[in-house]
């Protein structure tokens, strides 16, 4: 692929093909267009994936827009396939990005204790999605008891279901982060008592929802608690939003890790 002009012709040539798919569900097709430009945005070297995000200003918000929707087909597949299988922890590990999911984790654990944490006792992992894989990889790799957090009912069941099924410590909890109702629900949830927040980095699309949400985790944690909002920079931020530190209001940013392999997400450590 010739330059910065190839990279970003190439983006858009994929997001013209899976915009025209008949639905996003996973198939050989859909599976390959998806791979290739999650591949292409962590693989592009900085300066050229610089220039490439130059070329495809103003278009990032619909290819996130695609990529949200995918990864939420994907998820629905794939917990309902493990749901169904007969030993739903050796189906789950087919799943091709739990390596990703483990290695993301992994990184978020080492910010947190380089920022002066310790491994937590009790995560709230806030975007949970259907096939919650952070909340599994936290306890069932290091045993922490986890609240997940959706807005979508039907996400947060089918969740439920899978960790019921794994034998894992969770329970479930909806609130819509953007409405100011999802307080109380949070409070009697018991996120005052979780050691770490994570701030799945598609709660808040935008700069304005970031604030938003971060400044309604302020009034909730108690003081110290660490939030780990992930983010995403240079072409990943195609995939997921970029979050800045004066994004999350009432939060102390430490640190911020950005990874060098194919994990997608950054990782912003904050402090209430």
């Amino acid at each position: 692929m010739s330059g910065a002009s190839g990279v970003s012709r190439r983006v858009r040539q994929l997001r013209t093909r899976l915009e025209s798919a008949a639905d996003l569900r996973p198939c050989r097709e859909v599976n390959a267009l998806f791979t290739e430009l999650v591949g292409l945005c962590c693989a592009t070297p900085s300066p050229l994936a610089d220039s490439a995000l130059a070329e495809l200003d103003g278009e990032a918000p619909a290819t996130r827009r695609l990529c949200a929707a995918g990864e939420t087909v994907l998820e629905q597949h794939w917990a309902r396939r493990a749901l169904a299988a007969g030993d739903p922890d050796a189906e789950l590990r087919l799943f091709p990005y739990l390596d990703n999911y483990r290695e993301l984790v992994r990184m978020e654990l080492g910010a947190v204790i380089a920022a002066g944490g310790e491994l937590p006792k009790r995560v709230a992992v806030l975007g949970s999605g259907p096939l919650p894989l952070t909340g599994i990889v936290l306890a069932r790799d290091y045993g922490a008891s986890v609240l997940h957090v959706d807005r979508d009912l039907d996400s947060l069941q089918l969740g439920g279901k899978l960790t019921a099924a794994l034998g894992l410590d969770a329970t479930a909890a909806r609130a819509d982060l953007d409405r100011a109702e999802s307080e109380e629900v949070l409070r009697a949830e018991g996120i005052g008592d979780c050691d770490v927040v994570v701030l799945a980095a598609l709660v808040g699309q935008d700069a304005a929802g970031k604030r938003a949400v971060s400044a309604r985790l302020a009034r909730l944690l108690r003081p110290d608690t660490l939030v780990l909002a992930r983010s995403a920079v240079r072409l990943r931020s195609l995939l997921y939003p970029c979050v800045r530190a004066e994004d999350l209001a009432g939060l102390r940013v430490e640190l911020e890790v950005h990874p060098h392999s194919e994990v997608v997400n950054s990782v912003l450590v904050a402090r209430a």
